[in-house]
Formats: C-alpha cells, sequence, structure tokens
C-alpha cells in the first residue's frame, strides 16, 4: 500500500466513537474488547522506533471511521498504556511492513513482512513495534464469518467449497462450536509466494477504499474481499499454516516454520533463503534444528529431498538423472551417496525393490 494513497484515505475520516468498546479499561492486567459491529479493520503505521516516534492508527467499520496517534514509547512499554487485551471476536494480524513481536499468552513470536496470524477470541495478547511497520488488523465476528462460510458449503462454484477442507476454517468453526481452545494460527508465506507483502497490500487497501467511499453494492463487495483474503491465507499454494498449542514455546514455532518450508521445498532451500525468510541467523536455526532433531540444518533439508526423491522413484517413470536434476543435484554421484545413507541401497535398487 502506497503512503500517498493511505494519507489520501485519512483525510476523509470523521472523528467519531470507537466501534470496539473497551472493559476493564484500567486494568495492569488485561483488558476485554467487545466489537458490536461485524467486521473491522485497523491499520497501525509507525515510522521508526525512536521514542519521540508515533504510531498513526485507522480504524474503520461499516458504521465508523476514526484516526488518532498514540506514543511509540507507550506502545512498546508494557508498563504504562500497553496492557495485554483479549476480545470476544477472531483477529487476523498481517505484517504489510516491517516486524512485529506478537506476545500472546506471556510468550513472545516474531512476525516478518507477508506473515499473518489469527488470534483466537479469549486469548490475552499484545504487539511490540520494535521497528518502522505497518500492520493491518481484521477483526471478525463469529456471526460474520459463520454466515461467510455457509456462503461458500451453499455456492454455485465447487471450486468455493475448498475452504471448507482448510485448517483456517476448522480452526474457526471448531472454536466456535467448543470456545476457549488455548491455540492460535501461524501463516509464513510458502516458498513459491515470493511477493506476498504485494498481495496483502492490495487487498488491503481495495477493502479500505470500500470502507471510506461505500457506493451501492459495497456490502457485497466486503464480503467478497474478506472472502478473497481469506482463501488466500488458506491455500497451500501461497502460505503454509500451522496451529500453535500455547503449551509450545517460541522455538517449536520456528521449528515448525522451518519444517514447512522444507516439506515445501523437498529440503532444497539454503541457509541464506531460510535467513530472508524467517529473519534469523543461520547459526541461531541450526541451533533450533539440533534441538528438536540432534542434526544439523543441512542434514534435516535432506531427509526431505531423499523422501521426495525415493516418491519419484516409485510414482514415476523418470530417469534417476532427471530426478536428481528435478531436485537441483549437479553431482550425480553426491545424490547417489547421499540416497544409499539414507536407505541403504542406491536408487537404482530401491526402485526395483519396490516396483
Amino acid at each position: 500500500m502506497e503512503k500517498d494513497n493511505l494519507l489520501d484515505m485519512l483525510k476523509a475520516l470523521d472523528s467519531q466513537a470507537s466501534s470496539i468498546n473497551v472493559q476493564n479499561g484500567e486494568s495492569d492486567f488485561s483488558r476485554f474488547y467487545h466489537m458490536n459491529v461485524p467486521f473491522q479493520l485497523t491499520l497501525e503505521y509507525c515510522n521508526g522506533d525512536d521514542k519521540d516516534d508515533y504510531v498513526n492508527i485507522v480504524t474503520v467499520s461499516s458504521t465508523k471511521a476514526v484516526l488518532y496517534q498514540e506514543s511509540l514509547s507507550l506502545k512498546n512499554n508494557p508498563y504504562t498504556k500497553n496492557t495485554p487485551h483479549f476480545h470476544d471476536f477472531f483477529e487476523i494480524v498481517i505484517v504489510l511492513e516491517g516486524n512485529i513481536v506478537q506476545k500472546i499468552e506471556g510468550k513472545e513470536y516474531l512476525y516478518t513482512t507477508g506473515s499473518c496470524c489469527l488470534i483466537n477470541r479469549n486469548l490475552r495478547h499484545l504487539e511490540y513495534y520494535p521497528s518502522k511497520c505497518m500492520i493491518l488488523y481484521i477483526g471478525l465476528s463469529p456471526d460474520f464469518v459463520t454466515k461467510l462460510f455457509a456462503s461458500a458449503q451453499n455456492s454455485l462454484f465447487s471450486g468455493e467449497k475448498d475452504i471448507c477442507t482448510s485448517e483456517l476454517y476448522h480452526f474457526i468453526t471448531d472454536d466456535i462450536k467448543n470456545p476457549g481452545k488455548r491455540a492460535y494460527l501461524d501463516f509464513i508465506p510458502a516458498y513459491q509466494n515470493r511477493l506476498p507483502a504485494k498481495r496483502l497490500h492490495s487487498l488491503a487497501e481495495t477493502m479500505l477504499q470500500t470502507f471510506l467511499y461505500p457506493e451501492f453494492g459495497a456490502s457485497y463487495r466486503i464480503c467478497g474481499l474478506m472472502c478473497s483474503f481469506l482463501s488466500y491465507l488458506s491455500s497451500p499454494r501461497y502460505y503454509l499454516c500451522t496451529n500453535i498449542r500455547l503449551d509450545t514455546n517460541s522455538d517449536f514455532l520456528l521449528f515448525s516454520r522451518i519444517t514447512r518450508l522444507f516439506e515445501e521445498s523437498d529440503g532444497r532451500m539454503t541457509r541464506t533463503e531460510l535467513e530472508q525468510l524467517l529473519h534469523y541467523s543461520g547459526d541461531y536455526l541450526n541451533r533450533i534444528v539440533n534441538k528438536f532433531t540432534d542434526m544439523c540444518l543441512y542434514d534435516y533439508g535432506m531427509t526431505f529431498c531423499m523422501k521426495k526423491a525415493a516418491e519419484y522413484l516409485t510414482e514415476t517413470k523418470d530417469s534417476i538423472s532427471t530426478i536428481a536434476a528435478r531436485l537441483k543435484f549437479t553431482n550425480r554421484t553426491h545424490f547417489y551417496t547421499l540416497f544409499k545413507k539414507k536407505y541403504g541401497v542406491t536408487p537404482k535398487e530401491y526402485r526395483q525393490m519396490h516396483s
């Protein structure tokens, strides 16, 4: 989302009361947020990490639009204004630019550009802004998201029903039936999704424009945009989704992210690529993998690569050289050595055994 476009939108806002009712507003432990509209967008933009900087906040819904500022020093200070909160609606946190630290039930998780998370109802959480960032928060009431999912089940097109098989769908519908689960959904861009932020910016800008300049059909358009966004998040082609239980620690989340990226790339992601995607040093990623597997990062990646090689050998008639090249091996001997180390036989022998 271009900053000039954002500023133009902000000029259209009216200073009205928020569509969120805050209970326990003076509490130092936690605050409760009740949303009295079906859905709401909150865009927060921070220009830097200096204590004198401000967080610019715009909140829009179908009935109200509010613009205000908050000191960054207060936003990032847990002993002043930044008290953990929980709410009676589902909240999707989308990092459009920069990095944030999401603190959920006392545990901290790093979220980088293009990544998202779905915060369950009644989970205590807060966000820190360690540097320049732009974050979009989407609040969805249980009734509203139920109607969206119902429209998919009764849709005209069979492809619309795909959402009903997703982790996102099951996570939300399970919580509506049995609230209180201590878990949330983590979304990181898939390996092939090279420009996740670009699509997110486009969806965010279109939703905000529709809220600020509604015309006939705007209600349908917002529902369609919400469906497009949920479909984008739930598609394995674009995002890797992990259900995170809060009885696990942040190291396990990072290990889960590494695992999902290796699964998707057949283990052929370099240390540098992982560093760029996950924003941690290669040495730290290596320590995390070793903690859970007793393997180094490279060897762990090779377990996925050799598994895929075995699948190609048994499920296709491709030559061994073709399979090695597909898995990015330029040295056929190296491929043979790794495969025999994993399975105890050569690729040719493995194919003969399983043919």
